[in-house]
């Protein structure tokens, strides 16, 4: 029987094809780990934007997190929210003066 390639040569074509393999792997792992670490930048940056938190009607209660829109609040749906009032920063002294007075 003839040999076309002597058992040396199939031995190091084995190796190069397991070893281009694992490469080839290694490379898809990195770019899929690349590709939903960029993904997840970008929702978080998405949910950054949310401007409950920033709102008048935002109650801070886990219960109840906003007056107008209670299940809508904090969600990807408050983006665009037609009855968003920016917080009033000079209230929230005076409220937490009351508060205080009140546990006296």
């Amino acid at each position: 029987m003839i040999n076309l390639l002597p058992e040396y040569l199939l031995q190091n074509l084995a190796r190069i094809i397991f070893m281009t393999g694992i490469l080839l792997l290694i490379t898809i792992s990195l770019r899929n780990l690349y590709l939903t670490f960029k993904q997840g930048i970008t929702y978080v940056k998405r949910l950054h934007q949310i401007p409950c938190s920033r709102c008048t009607f935002f109650t801070g209660d886990y219960r109840l997190k906003c007056t107008v829109h209670p299940y809508n609040a904090l969600t990807e749906t408050a983006l665009n929210c037609s009855d968003y009032e920016p917080n009033n920063n000079l209230a929230k002294p005076i409220l937490q003066q009351c508060q205080s007075n009140s546990q006296y």
